[in-house]
């Protein structure tokens, strides 16, 4: 009976030794997690919403559409940035017709073509640019005699690749975005000058990111995907509800900061 009572022993401590080396071998924590992730798409996406918002009222303004003077600076105050905006357009009559010179008297509706392009920097921060967008932005009326133009809606779509990184006092993380824009029923009401802000419309931004983070000893990869959206209409101060994924946080449009996310 002892030689089986030895074999027995022997396969349980057996067993306990790999236990044991299996602990020893856990995976080091990862290097970010996903909640710094998404602060991270919060911050970019919520500037190029701000960037896009600036952008509308851009196109108001070389269209020399009447009631097109901007109640707040839209450059946003961002010194560090040097970001090149070019456009063309295309204005249309309510037939539909090509008005030439995009006359204003019988100009209905604008067709931008729109890229931005260049790098954005910030307090430990760093980004690179490359933006196309297609609005059209419609002139609303009202029926007095003769019409009144009451305000102006904007729709589109775009795509965007940019490319943020983020230096830690540990860990740079450096990310790769890829996304769909989409501008749906963004609303001023004219005068522009009391109404700087949309009163109705969102903006969806759906971002695919590969996402590189390095510190001193080693590096790690992630791929992850976001849907941010905003609501308009915004507060008079310019703030306006920002959603990622399930969080929910605040965007200015003025000073283009991403705060108080939960």
């Amino acid at each position: 009976m002892k030689p089986a009572t030895t074999i027995r022993l022997g396969v349980v401590l057996g067993l306990l030794g790999l236990a044991s080396c299996g602990k020893d071998n856990t995976s080091p924590a990862a290097l970010v997690d996903d909640a710094q992730i998404t602060a991270d798409v919060a911050q970019a996406a919520g500037e190029a919403i701000a960037i896009d918002i600036t952008s509308l009222l851009g196109n108001e303004v070389v269209s020399a559409l009447p009631s097109a003077g901007i109640g707040f600076d839209i450059s946003g105050g961002r010194g560090a940035d040097s970001l090149t905006t070019s456009r063309t357009k295309t204005c249309y009559d309510a037939g539909h017709v090509v008005v030439a010179n995009c006359a204003p008297a019988t100009t209905r509706a604008i067709v931008f073509h729109v890229t931005v392009e260049g790098s954005r920097a910030g307090t430990n921060f760093t980004g690179v640019v490359h933006r196309v967008r297609d609005w059209t932005m419609t002139r609303n009326f009202n029926t007095a005699v003769p019409p009144a133009e009451v305000s102006r809606t904007h729709d589109g779509v775009g795509s965007s690749a940019d490319t943020t990184t983020h230096t830690g006092a540990l860990v740079t993380r450096t990310h790769a975005e890829s996304a769909v824009d989409s501008t749906i029923g963004v609303t001023w009401n004219l005068p522009r000058s009391t109404n700087p802000f949309p009163v109705s419309g969102m903006m969806v931004r759906r971002v695919s990111i590969h996402s590189t983070f390095q510190s001193a000893t080693r590096q790690e990869t992630r791929d992850v995907v976001r849907r941010v959206e905003v609501d308009f209409p915004a507060d008079a101060q310019g703030n306006v509800v920002m959603k990622v994924n399930e969080k929910t946080c605040n965007l200015n449009l003025v000073t283009r900061s991403v705060t108080d996310c939960h």
